[in-house]
């Protein structure tokens, strides 16, 4: 059914999206031992790997960069700076300049939540190659070899709605898709609560739902719809499952065009509810033969006992 309120616009631009993924390798793991494959295959086995055994091994009593040049010049390492080496290892690590016994020293304490100096997953080698591997951005399709963009990793579902940084939800992007993908998803920071809430759901249709019922009395912009409904497999026709969704009452307001003209934009808003069936599938199929039914005027077929 029509509805004759003016549709509520998108919220106001919100500040909750900082772009920083989390780190596959997540703060509350333990740390690696100095000798293990794991560490080998994020940090390699140079002058980075050398100074983490030091911090590793001295955690009690941490060095100052003094030691850790004396360390290095004992090792006979490449001769890298020590304070170049520990800026290195906080890509992956949390190492914290303390004070003690007159001196400055440096406390290994975890792992480290994000990259620390572009926030960006703190990701080990392995995973970021897994995820660049495709070699071409999956937005724009162009490739560093042909177009000579850079690609970063991104995550398709962002830690804000909820997102992780497992293999399936890492894609390449290319810089410009990736601060274009950014500033899209800013529009939406302000429902960050119920986007995290409704894409937990399997199913689109309860994604969909969950979304109209925390958002309900308000108009939703089909936008909004469509990025709850391909949360965790991407969905073409949302807007029919939106119609569709089962439990659900909805009201379509529009289609009108956006401010700039560039394309049209519907709102919809829920209108009434019932609690979740208990098989939603199976609820949307004998929904569709309802509604076949109506149509023809003839009685819908039955399964069978259900």
């Amino acid at each position: 059914m029509m509805g004759d309120c003016v549709p509520t616009p998108p919220r106001t631009l919100g500040t909750g999206m900082s772009g920083r993924l989390p780190s596959d390798a997540m703060p509350h793991e333990p740390l690696p031992d100095p000798e293990s494959e794991q560490l080998g295959a994020l940090l390699g086995d140079g002058t980075a790997r050398l100074v983490y055994g030091l911090l590793y091994r001295r955690r009690p009593s941490p060095p100052t960069a003094s030691e850790i040049g004396f360390f290095l010049s004992a090792a006979a390492s490449d001769g890298m700076p020590a304070g170049r080496v520990i800026r290195s290892l906080r890509t992956h690590f949390d190492i914290t300049e303390i004070e003690r016994d007159g001196g400055t020293r440096y406390e290994l304490r975890g792992w480290a939540p994000q990259h620390a100096a572009t926030g960006l997953p703190a990701l080990s080698l392995q995973r970021r190659a897994q995820a660049l591997a495709p070699a071409l951005c999956f937005q724009c399709g162009r490739s560093p070899e042909k177009h000579g963009v850079v690609l970063e990793v991104d995550l398709k579902v962002p830690p804000e709605w909820g997102g992780v940084a497992d293999p399936e939800n890492l894609q390449p992007l290319c810089e410009d898709c990736l601060t274009g993908k950014r500033q899209y998803q800013e529009t939406y920071a302000s429902y960050s609560e119920q986007i995290r809430h409704a894409a937990d759901f399997d199913e689109p249709q309860r994604r969909i739902g969950e979304l109209l019922l925390a958002l309900r009395d308000e108009w939703v912009p089909s936008e909004l719809i469509g990025i709850v409904a391909s949360a965790k497999d991407y969905q073409t026709d949302y807007e029919k499952r939106t119609l569709g969704a089962p439990a659900a009452r909805v009201e379509l307001q529009g289609p009108e065009g956006t401010p700039d003209g560039s394309r049209v934009r519907s709102y919809y808003r829920l209108t009434q509810s019932a609690p979740w069936p208990e098989n939603i599938h199976a609820a949307i199929v004998a929904e569709e033969k309802r509604r076949r039914a109506a149509k023809t005027g003839k009685p819908a077929a039955s399964d069978g006992p259900q």
